[in-house]
């Protein structure tokens, strides 16, 4: 199972907007045993040493020391749209190799 942790500050509103479009991003790959695991900032390390994620999506700035080494694709772009295929790509890159 290849799993996306998504976050962002206190609210979920802008990974809510993020796992949206990766649903149908991943579904449109081919790629459908994925878990989506959405989480505030805050809560990013504790919850990478018990999922191990394969992609970090962060919709904001994350510090790297929260990571433990999993590959991290800012998600700004799902919420402004500047940047997006980009994104899009590299997320599906790292799950495919996963």
């Amino acid at each position: 199972m290849k799993k996306i942790m998504v976050c962002c500050g206190s609210s979920m509103i802008t990974s809510t907007l993020a796992i949206n479009k990766l649903k149908k991003v991943v579904s449109d790959a081919g790629i459908s045993d994925v878990k989506f695991i959405q989480c505030k900032f805050a809560e990013v390390q504790s919850l990478v040493k018990m999922e191990h994620p394969n992609v970090i999506v962060p919709t904001g700035a994350l510090k790297d020391s929260l990571t433990d080494s999993v590959p991290v694709v800012r998600g700004t772009c799902f919420v402004t749209g500047v940047g997006e295929k980009e994104a899009i790509d590299r997320i599906l890159e790292i799950l495919k190799k996963s």
